[in-house]
């Protein structure tokens, strides 16, 4: 017997949902199974989030790590609620130091003890060379999470935090409505989905980082935040990038724009390279429409002035012929590279 929490409800393929659970009598995060050990569907699963249930389960081994919460209920009775309007993050994790659960915040990249990979396409997954012994977590966010919906309609959310020019990508996968931005300081459930791979891939399987959902939005809660890390070595703490709050919000709309400025050049260079190909085709040199005039170059060879080896070999002609020029207040953005990049 035990009492429950459950913390998520995410979708799954063929309308089933995962439930994830805290088991706050035994101190372990739990994934509820029915009594053969499968999903329940959408219409029949009963828990919802914040629900508080008294259960008997017993574990289901049938999955490898980081896999290991998964549990067969054999039988359940729901028994009380959480207040969730008056939860705070920091009254959450003193009940997670309390039941000895992490919580972990700071970097992204500190959660699952710090074994996260990204792939070339700047999505998180787990390794098999290195898998934690877990595969669902909490962690307070140190920066905004954007939510936007790709090119598939589905839901993601990006976390920059300028080790990577674009941000790294999540997927959402709750079944409550998505917040449009998940504001720093809040109480995010991730999670890890299925070993899986392409089937056209030569790639390994891989599990790959999930947002289930966002628990307690973040507030000013900081300073207490810093007393349940002072109390409880089990709240997780990354201090290695400092927190630079006038830039919070510039460097996600930053990252927004520059995600998609990435995506538009790439577009119009698609774009220019098939009206070339049809010009080349058609063998035109011009082409006039009522918005655009093209004009088709071949390659060829062209006399270039190196300025920068004139300069060097003939500095006072160069000077004589440099003019003051008044140049207005700017700034260079430059990418930051750390041990994360390739």
């Amino acid at each position: 017997m035990a009492q429950v929490i459950i913390v998520s409800r995410t979708r799954m393929a063929d309308g089933f949902v995962c439930v994830g659970g805290l088991d706050v009598d035994n101190r372990r995060s739990v994934r509820l199974l029915d009594a053969r050990g499968r999903h329940e569907t959408a219409e029949t699963c009963p828990y919802t989030i914040w629900d508080i249930w008294d259960i008997d389960y017993y574990p289901n081994q049938r999955r490898p790590n980081p896999h290991t919460e998964d549990v067969n209920v054999t039988r359940r009775m729901k028994i009380d609620r959480v207040d969730a309007p008056n939860m705070s993050v920091n009254r959450f994790a003193e009940l997670m130091l309390n039941s000895n659960m992490p919580i972990f915040h700071g970097s992204l990249f500190s959660v699952f003890d710090g074994k996260l990979r990204r792939t070339d396409k700047d999505k998180l997954y787990i390794s098999k060379e290195d898998v934690p012994t877990f595969s669902t977590c909490f962690w307070i966010n140190d920066k905004r999470l954007l939510g936007y919906k790709n090119d598939r309609g589905r839901w993601q959310y990006r976390y920059t935090d300028m080790s990577n020019q674009y941000g790294y990508t999540i997927s959402y996968v709750g079944s409550a409505e998505p917040l449009d931005t998940i504001e720093s300081g809040s109480l995010v459930r991730l999670s890890l989905a299925h070993w899986w791979k392409p089937e056209d891939s030569d790639d390994e399987e891989r599990c790959y980082l999930q947002l289930s959902g966002c628990l307690i939005e973040g507030k000013d809660e900081r300073a207490a935040i810093e007393q349940h890390k002072d109390k409880a070595p089990l709240v997780k703490d990354d201090v290695s990038t400092p927190h630079n709050d006038w830039f919070g919000s510039l460097e996600q709309e930053l990252d927004k724009l520059l995600h998609e400025k990435e995506d538009i050049e790439e577009k119009i260079a698609d774009l220019r390279s098939r009206i070339m190909q049809q010009m080349t085709e058609l063998h035109l040199d011009k082409y006039s429409s009522s918005k655009y005039s093209i004009s088709y170059s071949p390659a060829k060879t062209v006399l270039q002035f190196d300025r920068k080896t004139f300069k060097a070999e003939n500095e006072t002609l160069y000077s004589s012929y440099c003019i003051p020029k008044q140049k207005e207040a700017s700034i260079v953005i430059r990418k930051n590279h750390n041990e994360l990049d390739e």
